[in-house]
C-alpha cells in the first residue's frame, strides 16, 4: 500500500504535476483532460461537449470558410450536449452549502465538472463560432481569454476547494451561466446588433476570471489591512453579478445602457505613473456611418488575422485633412465597443508644453492596465517608481509593455490594439525619433534583426508622410503602409458625398444629389475641406446669404487641388465671418488675436486670452477675445466657451495662418505681439499675486503635505496668471528692447510682487524656471546702459533662487522664513525687502556682506568620487562611493529621481555625451554603463573588458564612442551606441591609468598613469605618439586638454601642475605651485584662460598664462575633493569631495573681496585645546601646522598665530604657571612657546622618530611627556625644548601612543595606546607599574587622571570611555555607553565629579564620575568630530575643538539648569533671550538642531526653520557661550512668527 498520502489523492496528486487542460484544442477529449462526472446510481455521463467538439474538428479539417448550416448544427449538438448542465445554477446555486459538506476529491471533481461545461463546450466552438460571426471575433476572444484563464487553474481550485469561499463557487456558476447564455441559439442571432453590449459582457466575464483566480491573494491582502474578508467578499462579488446580470438582461431586450463594468484593483495603483491627459479616443472623431468603408474593413480584418506572416504594424499616412483621425478613432471606438483590449494615444501639435512624446508609453501602459486584468496583474509585477516617470522609450517598451505582455501565457491572452494617431504632430523630427526606431524595429538591437514585437499585438500609426517617418517606416518589412492618398478617386468622392449628404440632410428642401456630387468633387478627396464646407453653408449666420446661395459660392471659387483647396475654403470662411463694412477693420483685430494665440507657449481659453489682452499697451487691442473668434467654431475648437483652451479643429489651419503665401490677407506674423504679451505679462502679476497666494495655513509643513495644494493652486492662480509667471522669459526672449517695457520691469524688480512671482511659481512647481526667464530680462536689456541695474537685479535674483531654492521649492512660506533673511546684506533683495517682514530671524552676528563665491551645498548620500556637468550646464551628475549615481539640477539644488543603482563597486567617473542625452559611468566593479540622462534608466547591458577597476572615461566630441582607462594600465576604446569594444587596448603605462582626456578634435588621447607619466595616443590606431611626458614625481592623478587642442595640463599627487605642449611633449615653464597636498582633479575653462584644481580640502583657480594663482583658494570642503568642473559659459566651478558634498561656486567672483570682514581662524582641523590657568586664553594646535591663542571672553585671537611646525600639530599644553606652551606635531617635533610673547622657545626637541601624538606637563611645571608612535618621553625641563636633559624613553606598548597624561600628585604617567590597552608608569623611574589595563575593544585614543590620582578615565574608538581603578588596574563599573562613533577625547573636571568626552557623532557628553550615568542632553553644534575637550580649571567652562575646524566655548551650568535644553531648546546665540518663542506643545520640551539639510525640524518632522549649510559649522548652538570661526552666526528668534502665525511675518499682517 502506498504510504504517504491517501489512496483517493493518489489521481489527483498526480494531476498536479501533469496540469491538463480542460479540453485540448484540436484533438479528442479524453478522461485525462476532465474526470467523468459520477451519478448517484454509479454510472459515468457522457462528457458534455464531446460530439459537437468532434464535429468541429472535422468542419475545420474539411473546409475554412463557414457553412452556416453546420455551424447551426454544430450548435444545436452543443446545446444538447449542455441542456443537462443549464440546471447547474441551481444545483451550484447551493455550493456555498454543499462545498462544505464535501466528503471526497471525487465529489469535488463532480462539481467543478458541472460548473465548468459550458466553459469547456464554449472551447470546443469558439473558432466556430468566430467564422459564423465575424464581426464578433474580438469579444469572442475575450470570452477565449476568460474561459483559458479559468481552465488553466481549475485543478488548483480542485485542490484548494475548501478554502473556496461559497460566493466564489457562486461568481463562478454565474460565470458559467453566462457562457451558456451566449451559446444559446436565440442570443447569437442579436450578437450583430448588440455588438456593444457583447463586448461589455465580455470585458465584465474577464474582470470575473481574473477575480477568480486570483482570489486567494486578494483575501490575503483583506486580511493584512484588516478588513473583514467574508464582507469585502460578498460585496465584491455581488457588484460583478449584479453587473452581468444587467447586462445579459440588456443583450435580451436589445436595449444599451451606460452599465459601468465592475472592476477590483487590489493594491494596483497606476495613477502616480506620467499620463498624457486627453490624450485617449475621442468618439466625436469617428467617421460617418456608410463612409469610409473599404479601408475600415481592411483594417479591421488586418486586426483580426492571425499567422506568423502578420505585419504588427500598419501605417496609415495621407495629407493634411483626408480623413487619417476619423479613421483611426472609427477603429478605437469599434475595438473598444467589440470588448477589444487595446489603447488609443493621439498627438495634438498644440500641446507641445505637454510633451507627451515622453509620456505615450507610461499612458498606453496604464490604458491596457485599465481594460485588461491580466496585463494589470503582469504591469504590477515589474512597475517600480523609476518606470512611472521615465522618458526613455526603450525602457517604457520593454518594461511596462512586452515584459508584462510576455508574462501573460499566450494562451490567455488577446488580441491588443495600439493606435497612434498623428504620430506627425508630436513635435519635431528628433521628439519622435525613438518611437520610430521602436516600430521600425531598430530600438537598440542590430539593423539586420529587427526587434520581435508580441505576436498578439497590433500597432496602427497614423500621419502625414513627412520625410523622416517615411524613411524609418516605409521599408521595414514588419509594416504595412496604406496610404490614403492611394485610395481611387471615386472611392473618397463617394464617401465624402455621403458625408456631405448626411450633414447637409436638413437642407433637403434645398439641396439635392447632383448639388452634394458637385461639392464632393470639389473637395479634392480632403474630407476637412467637406467639413468646412458643410459648417460653411449650414451654420453661418454673419452675413445675410442663404444657404444655396452659400453653396454658389463656394462653387464658383477658383478650381485648386491638394492643400491648397482647402487654403481657399479657409479664406473664404474668414471672410464671411466678418461683416463686408466692417471687413477692412475686423482683420487686423483677426490678425492681432491669432497672433496672441499662436504666439502663446501653450493653448489658453478665450476668458484668459481677453484677460491678458486687456493689458495690452495699446488701448485699441483691448477688446473681448470671443467678439472676434466667437463665429470660428467650424475652425477653432474653444472658441464658443470660455474656459476651453483654443485649439484648432485641424492642424491645418495655423499652418496656413503662419504662411503668407497661403493665408494672404489673414497672414499672422507672431513677432508682432510678442512685446504686447510680454507687457500684459508683466500687468498680469500685477494684479494678480499676492502674499500667500494659496492661503498656506502652516509653516511647518512641506508643499507635499499640504491639503489639496493642486486645487487651491487651480483656483488662486488664473489661467493668465499661471501662464504669465512661466512663460515671461519666453516673450522677452523674442521681443527687441523698448524704453517703455524697461520701466514695466523696473517696477516689476521695485515691488514685492518679485518676492509673490518666486512664491507662484513655487507653488506651481517651475521654480527652476525663473532663471532662464531672469537671464532673458539680463539679456533683454544688454547694451542699455541706462537700464543695466535690471540686469544687475536679475542676476541677483537668480543668485537668491541659486542659493535657495531647494528650501522654497520644499516649503513656499519659508521663502519668507529663511531664505530672504538670511540673503547678504548688500544683496539687492535682502536691501529691498527685509525689512517688510519684521518677524523673521534676525541676523545678529555674522550675517554675511556680499554673495559668497559658494552658492549652494547639495548633501550626497556618500562620499563624492566624480562629477560631470551637462551640456546645457543645468544638471550635474555625481558618481558616489556607494556605487550610486545621483543627478542634480544645478539651479535648484534638487535631486532629478532616486539615486542610480547597477554598480557594484565606487564610481570612479562620469562624462556627459555631447548631444547631452546620455551620460557615461565608470566603476571599481571594472564596468562601464550607459544612461538615459532624463529617465535615469541603463540604456544597454554594462561594458565589460577591463580586468580591473575603471578609473576614468571619457567621450568623443562627437558622441559615438567611449574612452576608459584602467587599474589594469590599459585604455580601451567602446562604440557609444553598441557597447562594442574598439579593436585591442592600448597599452603601454606600466602602471594604472588614472585619468584620459579626448583632444577636441577627437584625433588623440591624453592619459595620466600611476606610473608618474602622461602620454598621449593616436585615437584611431592606438599608436603611443612620441615618448611620455615625464616630471612628476607622484602619481599623475587628472588630465585635460585646451579647448584649442594645443596645450595638457596635469596634476599629480606630487602637489604640482605642469602645463604640456600637445605636439611636441615639451613642459611650459615652471610647474604650479601652491597646494599643500597632492592634486587629485583639473579642469579648464571653456575659454582656455583658466585652469580649476582640486586638492586636501581646497580649490585654486589659475591664470593659465601666466600659471599665476588667482584670487584666494576656494574652503570650505572638510575632506579630499575628488573632482572639479566648469560650468559651459565659464561661470560656475563645482566640485564633490569624500565630505559628502557637492559644492557650487560663482566663478566670477574669485578675484573680488571677501564677502565678510572676519579675523584668521584656524584653516584645518582643530585637534587640541587647552585653557589657561586664568581662565583667560584657550591654547589650539590644528592641522594648519599652527599653534593660537585666543582670548576666551570674545574669541578673538591673542597675537599672530604660533608658527614653525611643518606638520599637523596634534597636542597643545601650558604650563602650570601659563607662561608657556608647549606642542607636539606631526613634523616629530616638540616646540616650547612663550605664551605671553609667542615665540619659540630655544630649537625644538627632534628626538622623535614618529609624529608626537600627545603633550602633557607636570603639575610642579618640571617635566614634559610626550606620546609618539614609537614610545614615551619624559623631558626634565619646560624652558625650552633643547634644555631637556637626558629624557626618559618608556616602551612597552605594541602599537602607537596617541595620550598620555599625568598625574596631579606628579607620581605616575597613564598612556593609551592603539594596542587597546592602558599603561602606568613611574614618573621618576620610567618603569611601568603592574599589568596593562585591558578592557577596551578597540584603540584607546584618550585618557585622563582624576584630581585625586585615584582613577583613570579613557575613551576608546569602541565608542565606550571606561573608569579604572589605578591601584588594581581593575575597571569601575560598566562602560560608559552612548555615543554612537570613536571617543575621541575625555577630560576630568577639577572636582572630579563629572567626565565630559568628545566623539566621532559630533557631539560633547557630560557624565557622572561616581555612577557613570549621563548629565543632561549630548551638547551638539560642531558638525564634525569632536577632536579635543578641555574643562576650566574653575569648572564652569568646556571648550571643544573639532575636525570642522571651530572651537566652541561650553555652559556646563547650563546641564544645571532645571530643564536643560528645553527652556531655550531652540536658541542658536549666547543670549538665551533670542530663543525662538512658541505656544506649541510639542516645542516645549524639544532640542532643535539643524539636520544635514540645513532644516530645523520639529519631533514630528515640522519644518521650523532652513540655516544654509555654510552658516553649520560657525553657528551657535544651546549651551554655547563663544564660537570660534570665521564670521560665527547667531540668530535671534525670538520675533520669529511660525507655524499657524506664518502669515503675520510680514509688515502688515505683524501689524
Amino acid at each position: 500500500m502506498n504510504e504517504g498520502n491517501p489512496p483517493r489523492w493518489d489521481c489527483c496528486m498526480k494531476r498536479s504535476r501533469s496540469e491538463p487542460p480542460l479540453a485540448e484544442e484540436g484533438g479528442a477529449q479524453t478522461s485525462q483532460d476532465l474526470p467523468p462526472s459520477t451519478t448517484t446510481s454509479g454510472t459515468t455521463e457522457q462528457n458534455p461537449g464531446q460530439s459537437s467538439y468532434l464535429r468541429l474538428a472535422k468542419f475545420r479539417h474539411q473546409s475554412e470558410q463557414p457553412d452556416l448550416t453546420f455551424v447551426k448544427a454544430m450548435l444545436a449538438d452543443a446545446k444538447k450536449d449542455f441542456e443537462g448542465i443549464r440546471h447547474v445554477s441551481g444545483t451550484a446555486g447551493n455550493a456555498a452549502s454543499a462545498s462544505d459538506n464535501l466528503q471526497s476529491v471525487p465529489d469535488a471533481i463532480h462539481m467543478f465538472s458541472r460548473i465548468l461545461g459550458p466553459l469547456k463546450v464554449f472551447n470546443t466552438v469558439a473558432n466556430g463560432l468566430a467564422d459564423a460571426h465575424p464581426y464578433a471575433k474580438v469579444a469572442l476572444s475575450i470570452f477565449t481569454c476568460a474561459s483559458n484563464v479559468i481552465k488553466n487553474i481549475w485543478w488548483k481550485m480542485l485542490l484548494d476547494q475548501a478554502n473556496i469561499d461559497g460566493a466564489v463557487r457562486g461568481l463562478l456558476t454565474k460565470v458559467s451561466d453566462v457562457y451558456a447564455f451566449i451559446m444559446e441559439e436565440e442570443e447569437l442571432a442579436k450578437v450583430e446588433s448588440n455588438l456593444a453590449i457583447y463586448g461589455k459582457i465580455a470585458k465584465q466575464t474577464l474582470e470575473c476570471a481574473d477575480f477568480i483566480v486570483h482570489y486567494s491573494e486578494t483575501k490575503s491582502a483583506w486580511i493584512r489591512l484588516g478588513k473583514h474578508s467574508c464582507d469585502e467578499t460578498g460585496t465584491t462579488i455581488q457588484s460583478y453579478s449584479n453587473v452581468l446580470d444587467t447586462l445579459m438582461q440588456q443583450f435580451r431586450d436589445r436595449e444599451a445602457h451606460d452599465t459601468v463594468l465592475t472592476v477590483y484593483h487590489m493594491d494596483l495603483d497606476f495613477t502616480s505613473m506620467e499620463y498624457a491627459a486627453g490624450a485617449g479616443l475621442n468618439t466625436s472623431k469617428r467617421c460617418l456611418p456608410g463612409t469610409r468603408d473599404d479601408i475600415l474593413s481592411e483594417i479591421k480584418s488586418w486586426i483580426c488575422s492571425t499567422g506568423t506572416d502578420v505585419q504588427h504594424v500598419l501605417w496609415l499616412s495621407g495629407t493634411a485633412g483626408n480623413g487619417k483621425s476619423a479613421i483611426a478613432h472609427t477603429i478605437a471606438n469599434w475595438f473598444n465597443e467589440q470588448g477589444g483590449l487595446g489603447a488609443c494615444f493621439c498627438f495634438d501639435h498644440t500641446r507641445g508644453a505637454d510633451r507627451r512624446h515622453e509620456k505615450i508609453f507610461t499612458t498606453i501602459a496604464r490604458d491596457l492596465a485599465d481594460c485588461d486584468p491580466t496585463m494589470r496583474r503582469a504591469l504590477a509585477r515589474v512597475d517600480r517608481n523609476d518606470l512611472r516617470h521615465t522618458t526613455d522609450f526603450a525602457t517604457q517598451w520593454q518594461e511596462l509593455i512586452v515584459g508584462p505582455m510576455s508574462m501573460t501565457p499566450q494562451d490567455v491572452t488577446p488580441p491588443k490594439l495600439i493606435i497612434i494617431d498623428a504620430l506627425d504632430e508630436s513635435g519635431d523630427a528628433h521628439s519622435r525619433e525613438q518611437i520610430l526606431r521602436l516600430l521600425a524595429g531598430k530600438l537598440n538591437t542590430s539593423p539586420s534583426q529587427p526587434a520581435k514585437l508580441p505576436a498578439n499585438l497590433r500597432f496602427l500609426v497614423t500621419s502625414r508622410p513627412l520625410k523622416d517617418i517615411h524613411n524609418a517606416l516605409h521599408t521595414a518589412l514588419h509594416v504595412r503602409h496604406v496610404s490614403l492618398d492611394d485610395t481611387s478617386s471615386a472611392s473618397v468622392e463617394h464617401d465624402i458625398q455621403v458625408y456631405i449628404s448626411d450633414r447637409l440632410r436638413g437642407l433637403r428642401d434645398i439641396f439635392n444629389d447632383a448639388h452634394f456630387k458637385t461639392l464632393a468633387l470639389k473637395s479634392d478627396g480632403l474630407f476637412e475641406w467637406a467639413r468646412l464646407t458643410c459648417k460653411y453653408i449650414k451654420d453661418t449666420d454673419t452675413v445675410q446669404l442663404n444657404p444655396m446661395d452659400r453653396f454658389e459660392a463656394v462653387i464658383a471659387r477658383t478650381s485648386a487641388k491638394g492643400t491648397r483647396v482647402l487654403d481657399d475654403m479657409y479664406r473664404h470662411i474668414l471672410a464671411d465671418s466678418m461683416r463686408e463694412n466692417e471687413r477692412e477693420a475686423m482683420i487686423p483685430m483677426f490678425r492681432s488675436v491669432m497672433a496672441q494665440i499662436l504666439a502663446s507657449s501653450e493653448p489658453l481659453p478665450t476668458a484668459a486670452l481677453t484677460a491678458m489682452r486687456l493689458y495690452f499697451p495699446c488701448v485699441h487691442d483691448r477688446y473681448d477675445v470671443h467678439q472676434v473668434i466667437g463665429s470660428l467654431g467650424s475652425l477653432l475648437h474653444g472658441a464658443t466657451e470660455s474656459h476651453i483652451p483654443i485649439r484648432p479643429l485641424h492642424s491645418s489651419f495655423y499652418d496656413f495662418l503662419k504662411d503668407a503665401s497661403r493665408s494672404h490677407d489673414f497672414f499672422v506674423d507672431t513677432s508682432s505681439v510678442q512685446s504686447d504679451l510680454a507687457f500684459a505679462s508683466l500687468r498680469v502679476m500685477e494684479h494678480g499675486l499676492r502674499f500667500n497666494i494659496c492661503s498656506l495655513e502652516n509653516s511647518y509643513l512641506p508643499n507635499s503635505s499640504v491639503p489639496d495644494l493642486a486645487k487651491r493652486v487651480k483656483e488662486s492662480i488664473s489661467p493668465e496668471l499661471s501662464y504669465s509667471c512661466r512663460f515671461l522669459g519666453t516673450h522677452f526672449g523674442a521681443t527687441s528692447f523698448e524704453a517703455s517695457l524697461a520701466k514695466e520691469v523696473e517696477a516689476f524688480f521695485d515691488g514685492e510682487r518679485l518676492l509673490w512671482w518666486l512664491e507662484a511659481l513655487a507653488l506651481m512647481k517651475g521654480l527652476g524656471g525663473s532663471i532662464d526667464t531672469l537671464s532673458s530680462l539680463a539679456n533683454w536689456v544688454t547694451g542699455h546702459g541706462e537700464y543695466m541695474q535690471i540686469a544687475d537685479a536679475a542676476r541677483d535674483l537668480q543668485r537668491f533662487v541659486r542659493t535657495f531654492g531647494a528650501t522654497i521649492a520644499r516649503s513656499t512660506p519659508h521663502l519668507y522664513l529663511s531664505a530672504l533673511p538670511f540673503a547678504p546684506t548688500e544683496s539687492r533683495i535682502f536691501k529691498k525687502f527685509a525689512t517688510k517682514f519684521p518677524c523673521t530671524p534676525r541676523i545678529v552676528a555674522g550675517h554675511v556682506i556680499n554673495w559668497p563665491q559658494m552658492e549652494k551645498i547639495v548633501i550626497a548620500n556618500s562620499e563624492v568620487y566624480s562629477l560631470a556637468m551637462s551640456p546645457d550646464g543645468k544638471r550635474i551628475a555625481c558618481g558616489l562611493s556607494d556605487g550610486t549615481i545621483q543627478v542634480w539640477d544645478i539651479e535648484t539644488g534638487e535631486a532629478f529621481g532616486a539615486p542610480l543603482q547597477g554598480h557594484t563597486s565606487h564610481i570612479a567617473s562620469v562624462a556627459f555625451s555631447p548631444d547631452g542625452k546620455c551620460f557615461v559611468s565608470g566603476s571599481g566593479d571594472r564596468t562601464i554603463r550607459v544612461w538615459d540622462v532624463k529617465t535615469g534608466v541603463a540604456l544597454r547591458p554594462p561594458l565589460r573588458g577591463h580586468t580591473s577597476r575603471v578609473q576614468s572615461i571619457a567621450i568623443s566630441p562627437d558622441g559615438k564612442h567611449i574612452v576608459s582607462g584602467s587599474e589594469d594600465k590599459t585604455i580601451r576604446v567602446w562604440d557609444l551606441e553598441t557597447g562594442e569594444a574598439f579593436g585591442v587596448p592600448f597599452e603601454g603605462h606600466t602602471s594604472g591609468v588614472l585619468s584620459v582626456k579626448i583632444s577636441p578634435d577627437g584625433h588623440r588621447i591624453v592619459s595620466g598613469s600611476d606610473d608618474m607619466t602622461v602620454r598621449v595616443w593616436d585615437a584611431e590606431t592606438g599608436e603611443v605618439l612620441g615618448v611620455p611626458l615625464q616630471g612628476h614625481a607622484g602619481p599623475v592623478s587628472s588630465v585635460a586638454i585646451s579647448p584649442d587642442g594645443k596645450h595638457i595640463v596635469s596634476g599629480s599627487e606630487d602637489k604640482m601642475i605642469r602645463v604640456w605642449d600637445m605636439e611636441t611633449g615639451e613642459a611650459f615653464g615652471v610647474p604650479l605651485e601652491g597646494h599643500t597636498s597632492g592634486v587629485l582633479s583639473i579642469t579648464i575653462s571653456p575659454d582656455g584662460h583658466r585652469i580649476v584644481s582640486g586638492s586636501y580640502k581646497t580649490i585654486r583657480v589659475w591664470d593659465a598664462k601666466t600659471g599665476q594663482a588667482i584670487g584666494s583658494p576656494l574652503q570650505g570642503h572638510t575632506g579630499w575633493i575628488w573632482s572639479v568642473v566648469i560650468s559651459p559659459d565659464g561661470k560656475r566651478i563645482v566640485s564633490g569631495s569624500v565630505d559628502k558634498t557637492v559644492r557650487v561656486w560663482d566663478a566670477e567672483s574669485i578675484t573680488g573681496k571677501a564677502s565678510v570682514a572676519a579675523h584668521k581662524n584656524h584653516t584645518d582641523s582643530v585637534n587640541s585645546v587647552a585653557i589657561s590657568p586664568d581662565r583667560k586664553h584657550i591654547v589650539s594646535g590644528s592641522n594648519d601646522k599652527t599653534v593660537r591663542v585666543w582670548d576666551i571672553g570674545t574669541g578673538r585671537p591673542s597675537g599672530a598665530p604660533l608658527e614653525g611646525h611643518t606638520g599637523f600639530v596634534h597636542s597643545v599644553a601650558i604650563s602650570p604657571d601659563g607662561k608657556r606652551i608647549v606642542s607636539g606635531s606631526d613634523d616629530k617635533t616638540v616646540r616650547v612657546w612663550d605664551m605671553g610673547t609667542g615665540e619659540a622657545l630655544g630649537a625644538p626637541l627632534q628626538e622623535y622618530t614618529h609624529s608626537v601624538n600627545s603633550i602633557a606637563i607636570s603639575l610642579d611645571g618640571n617635566r614634559i611627556v610626550s606620546g609618539s608612535s614609537d614610545m614615551i618621553q619624559v623631558c626634565n625641563a619646560v624652558e625650552s625644548a633643547e634644555a631637556s636633559c637626558a629624557p626618559l624613553h618608556l616602551q612597552g606598548h605594541s602599537f602607537d601612543v596617541k595620550s598620555v597624561a599625568i598625574s596631579a600628585d606628579g607620581d605616575y604617567i597613564v598612556s593609551g595606546s592603539m594596542d587597546g590597552t592602558i599603561r602606568v608608569w613611574d614618573l621618576g623611574t620610567g618603569k611601568a607599574w603592574g599589568s596593562p589595563f585591558q578592557g577596551h575593544t578597540g584603540w584607546v585614543l584618550s585618557v585622563a587622571v582624576s584630581p585625586d590620582a585615584k582613577c583613570v578615565v579613557s575613551g576608546s574608538n569602541d565608542k565606550t570611555i571606561r573608569v579604572w581603578d589605578v591601584g588594581t588596574g581593575e575597571a569601575l563599573g560598566a562602560p560608559l555607553q552612548g555615543h554612537t562613533d570613536w571617543v575621541y577625547c575625555v577630560a576630568i573636571s577639577p572636582n572630579g565629579r563629572w567626565i565630559v568626552s568628545g566623539s566621532d557623532d559630533n557631539s560633547i557628553r557630560v557624565w557622572n564620575m561616581k555612577t557613570g550615568e549621563v548629565v543632561g542632553a549630548p551638547f551638539q553644534g560642531h558638525t564634525e568630530a569632536v577632536m579635543s575637550v578641555a574643562i576650566s580649571p574653575d569648572g564652569k567652562r568646556i571648550v571643544s575643538g573639532s575636525f570642522d575646524n571651530t572651537i566652541r566655548v561650553w555652559d556646563i551650568e547650563f546641564l544645571n539648569q532645571p530643564r536643560p535644553f528645553t527652556t531655550h531648546s531652540i536658541c542658536f546665540s549666547s543670549n538665551p533671550t533670542h530663543a525662538l518663542r512658541t505656544a506649541s506643545p510639542f516645542l516645549q520640551d524639544y532640542s532643535a538642531l539643524a539636520n544635514e539639510d540645513g532644516w530645523v525640524v520639529g519631533p514630528d518632522g515640522q519644518l521650523l526653520l532652513w540655516i544654509p549649510l555654510n552658516f553649520h559649522p560657525a553657528m551657535y548652538a544651546a549651551g554655547n557661550i563663544l564660537v570660534i570661526a570665521n564670521n560665527p552666526l547667531q540668530l535671534d528668534l525670538s520675533s520669529v512668527a511660525h507655524g499657524t502665525s506664518w502669515h503675520k511675518c510680514r509688515e502688515q499682517d505683524a501689524a
